[in-house]
C-alpha cells in the first residue's frame, strides 16, 4: 500500500517565509499590452493611469490574478497576464533565474517549456469569513429531473454496495 509522505512544519514554515520574502521584494517587469492600472485589484476599479505596451514597471505584489505595478509616481493593480518579468526577456535558454519570476510562476518564452500560471478563488481573508450555506445547493426533486432531462440523462439501477 503507498502512504502519502507530509512535509515536515518546519519544511512548509521554511517556503512560506522564502516565498514571501521573494515577494515583498519589487522586480522590474515589462508591459505586454497597454494595461490601464487600476486603483484596486478589480475589473470595475477606477483607472487611475493607462501604461503602453514595453513600459519598464515594478512589480510589488500579485493578488490572484492581479499584481501590483509601480511606474513613476504611479501604483496601481493590473492583471498578471499584461507583464513578463524584464529578468524573462534576458533569462538563460535553459536553467532558471531564482527570482520573483519563477516563484509566480511567469513565462519568459524562451525556456522552451510551457508555464500555467494558477490563481486561487479565494484569499485569507475570504477564507476566514467563510460561512456555510448548504441551502445554497438544496434542489427540489422537479428540478433535479428537470435537469437530468435536459443532459438527456436516463435512470439506471445501480446495485448497491455492501
Amino acid at each position: 500500500m503507498n502512504k502519502r509522505h507530509l512535509a515536515p512544519p518546519a519544511l512548509v514554515v521554511a517556503l512560506v517565509v522564502a516565498l514571501a520574502a521573494a515577494i515583498a521584494c519589487a522586480e522590474p517587469a515589462i508591459t505586454i499590452k497597454p494595461v490601464a492600472l487600476k486603483e484596486t485589484a478589480a475589473s470595475d476599479s477606477k483607472t487611475i493611469a493607462s501604461l503602453p505596451a514595453n513600459t519598464t514597471v515594478d512589480l510589488k505584489k500579485r493578488e490572484g490574478a492581479w499584481v501590483q505595478l509601480g511606474s513613476g509616481s504611479d501604483v496601481g493593480w493590473a492583471k498578471l497576464f499584461d507583464i513578463r518579468l524584464a529578468s524573462a526577456q534576458t533569462a538563460p535558454a535553459k536553467g532558471g533565474d531564482g527570482g520573483l519570476g519563477q516563484v509566480l510562476g511567469l513565462a519568459s518564452g524562451q525556456r522552451g517549456t510551457s508555464v500555467t500560471t494558477g490563481v486561487r478563488g479565494l484569499d485569507e481573508d475570504q477564507l476566514v469569513k467563510a460561512q456555510p450555506n448548504p441551502q445554497a445547493f438544496q434542489v427540489t426533486k422537479e428540478q433535479a429531473q428537470q435537469f437530468a432531462a435536459a443532459g438527456k440523462l436516463t435512470p439506471r439501477e445501480v446495485e448497491l454496495l455492501k
